[in-house]
């Protein structure tokens, strides 16, 4: 076999710049690409808004403790049901929207009684923040981010600048957080990346990010499935413990106004549409391939 030459050598080099300068180079490990499965709550499964009393789809409770979280409490988990307009309105809660609905525990009864459970009620155990009858409800949304990397694998800021803005209420109070362990299966335990209280008759906006400094840095995601958990705590607005037990009124609602991004720009699936439909500095576009109501991601 003849030796290769040093023109031949330097040809192969010239093509494999150019290779490289066409194609790009290779691709980042943890890169996130995409981002799909925010959806609000209250949704059924084809997307629309459910029915009052009836199961939601994506939200789920996936742990609720009563009595002072002395043991898990099995009967308030499983997906969450949509209250009827005529709770949320007997609670003074802030209004759904037109894609969003409050949703709350299996087992919610219409009244302090406890009758007529899972009918569009929304009546739970809880009062007091501490104490015997402290009571919290934990609800876990599961959704998707694609890119390189192997699945489970973190997605390095640096690499990909991930940002989630949501807009949440919740009776009476809550802590959210991101991929905590167990994944929402047991109370979450560290610093959450967002609190309010006394948030049933408002909304706070917010953002889930893992760049920034201090607290902007506020949560870590994964290539593959990753977890939002909201911690629920039904306080009937008393701080500290309470004797008292009657069942009283707690859920929570889940919409977006803002943007998700990677690396400051919408996620792909919209950028995408973008040109076909010659839309410029669009704020709100809606992701037609998306069912409705998913948590959307706008261009800027």
């Amino acid at each position: 076999m003849r030796p290769i030459s040093n023109t031949s050598r330097l040809l192969g080099t010239l093509l494999a710049t150019l290779a490289m300068a066409i194609l790009g180079t290779p691709a980042h490990a943890q890169a996130a690409t995409d981002i799909s499965g925010l959806y609000y709550t209250g949704l059924n499964s084809g997307g629309g808004l459910a029915a009052g009393g009836t199961q939601a789809a994506d939200w789920n409770i996936t742990y609720a403790s009563i009595n002072g979280g002395s043991s898990a409490a099995t009967s308030y988990e499983g997906a969450g049901y949509v209250i009827s307009p005529a709770s949320i309105s007997g609670s003074g809660y802030t209004p759904n929207t037109n894609g969003a609905q409050w949703i709350t525990a299996p087992g919610a009864a219409l009244s302090a009684s406890g009758n007529s459970p899972n009918t569009g009620g929304d009546f739970l155990p809880g009062n007091g923040n501490t104490g015997s009858n402290e009571a919290i409800f934990v609800y876990t949304l599961a959704f998707t981010i694609t890119g390189t990397g192997a699945a489970g694998t973190q997605v390095n800021g640096s690499l990909s600048n991930i940002k989630i803005t949501m807009t949440m209420a919740a009776d009476d109070q809550y802590s959210v957080y991101v991929n905590p362990a167990g994944n929402g299966t047991y109370a979450p335990t560290g610093t959450a990346a967002a609190t309010q209280t006394n948030a049933w008759n408002n909304t706070t906006q917010f953002t889930l990010q893992n760049y920034g400094t201090g607290s902007a840095n506020n949560s870590v995601f994964y290539i593959g499935t990753n977890y939002i958990s909201v911690v629920v705590d039904n306080t009937n607005s008393i701080n500290g413990s309470s004797g008292s037990d009657p069942l009283n009124a707690s859920g929570l609602l889940v919409y977006q106004t803002s943007a998700a991004t990677i690396n400051g720009a919408p996620v792909p699936e919209v950028a995408t549409w973008l040109p076909l439909l010659g839309v410029i500095g669009c704020y709100g576009f809606v992701v037609l391939r998306r069912r409705q109501g998913q948590l959307r991601a706008v261009c800027a």
